[in-house]
């Protein structure tokens, strides 16, 4: 595999204060063609385990025990995204820094994405993000009770936006507890 402009997006996590940050919700990056478990190691804080939310992606994030044992943040943005991809919101918190990238090739290594999922997923990210922003108040209830209803409205709107049935700043209905 040669390089191309595709990329592997980082969606950071809460920052030591609980904030969603920063003002750039996606971070694109250019993985390496190979040798990409130290690169993957070095940009998300150890070892993470790659899941499959989306049939041509893969996040690959530190889930509720590993993270908590290692007291990462919280990362509802990341939370959100795969939420909406599984199709249900899901029943346990996502912490770290998260990593989304194409498939595992033959050889292991995560391709990239391609520019147009790149875009669907920035939007989606960008979706995601914006809600957390708007409605941050719900940011204390969300890795405790992860089956609020509350959290409907930020899944549907990165759902919608990921499939480009709303631009990325739409969805900032507020939430209803």
């Amino acid at each position: 595999m040669t390089g191309s402009p595709a990329t592997a997006l980082l969606i950071p996590s809460l920052d030591i204060e609980g904030r969603i940050t920063p003002s750039t919700p996606a971070t694109p990056l250019t993985p390496p063609d190979d040798r990409q478990f130290g690169w993957r190691m070095a940009h998300l804080g150890g070892i993470p385990e790659a899941t499959y939310f989306h049939p041509d992606t893969v996040l690959h994030v530190h889930v509720h025990g590993n993270g908590l044992a290692k007291r990462l943040p919280f990362n509802p943005v990341a939370w959100t995204l795969a939420s909406a991809w599984h199709g249900a919101q899901l029943p346990y918190p996502l912490l770290g820094v998260a990593l989304v990238t194409g498939l595992e090739d033959g050889d292991g290594n995560f391709v990239p994405l391609s520019p147009q999922l790149a875009d669907q997923t920035r939007n989606a990210i960008a979706a995601a993000t914006a809600w957390w922003r708007h409605n941050h108040l719900h940011l204390p209830l969300w890795p405790f009770i992860l089956d609020s209803p509350a959290f409907a409205p930020a899944i549907t709107a990165t759902r919608n936006a990921f499939s480009g049935s709303l631009p990325a700043g739409s969805h900032t209905t507020p939430a209803s507890a």
